[in-house]
């Protein structure tokens, strides 16, 4: 979406000022504090946007809705809670070094994820 909205000014901001990965409903609920009456598909369709602008990146993982992160340039290795189910992206750099594995006759491995899970700081106190 070329054209500046209300709208998309406060989610393209809400993404790029979050300290995690967040969901479109994430983002909605922070924009509803705003502009109470943002419909979520309005907020579906600017995340939509971000995303094929290159602005912001989803993060997909198995068994959890994708997030929207602001795009960086940096790789980053996610945390995801299993107490809260929320995803954080961590400041350790990730490798581009592969561990050994040997791989089956005709596959060529050129990358992989490192998903990191546990409890995160608030969930980890109760």
């Amino acid at each position: 979406m070329d054209r500046r909205t209300r709208q998309g000014t406060l989610i393209f901001e809400t993404i790029r000022q979050a300290q995690r990965p967040l969901t479109p409903a994430e983002v909605h609920s922070v924009a509803l504090k705003e502009i109470p009456n943002m419909g979520l598909a309005t907020t579906y369709r600017h995340v939509k946007a971000l995303t094929e602008q290159s602005i912001v990146v989803g993060v997909d993982y198995p068994g959890q809705p994708t997030r929207y992160e602001w795009v960086d340039g940096q790789d980053k290795t996610h945390f995801t809670c299993r107490g809260c189910d929320k995803l954080f992206a961590l400041d350790i750099p990730k490798s581009d070094e592969l561990p050994n594995l040997e791989m089956p006759p005709g596959f060529v491995a050129s990358g992989g994820e490192f998903i990191v899970y546990g409890l995160c700081p608030n969930c980890s106190q109760e």
